[in-house]
């Protein structure tokens, strides 16, 4: 995949995308957009860590079939964290870049 700088350059000139506070707003949710997703990247691994060692451990025993309702509730999300986690940040990253896009 190759892309032409120049092509993306001229074309974002000619839809006024540079100049103005239609650009600017563009760019600024782009870029906030990126750091949202890296962050979020860069985020899971740790998050990750942290919920399997709380499952884990011995005071829960989420992997014990005969566990209280209460443990299998907080067994159950302490597995969501992860996804939720991931939605939340993809969402934000959806919502920046589509408002920029939108407008």
């Amino acid at each position: 995949m190759n892309i032409n700088i120049m092509k993306i350059w001229r074309l974002l000139k000619e839809f006024k995308m540079i100049k103005g506070k239609r650009g600017q707003f563009f760019f600024y949710a782009l870029m906030m957009g990126v750091v949202f997703f890296l962050m979020g990247l860069a985020l899971t691994p740790a998050i990750s860590q942290v919920v399997n060692e709380q499952m884990d451990s011995t005071l829960l025993n989420c992997s014990n079939s005969t566990i209280s309702q209460q443990n299998h509730a907080v067994c159950t999300s302490l597995d969501m964290t992860k996804f939720l986690f991931i939605g939340v940040i993809f969402g934000l990253v959806g919502i920046l870049i589509g408002g920029a896009v939108g407008r």
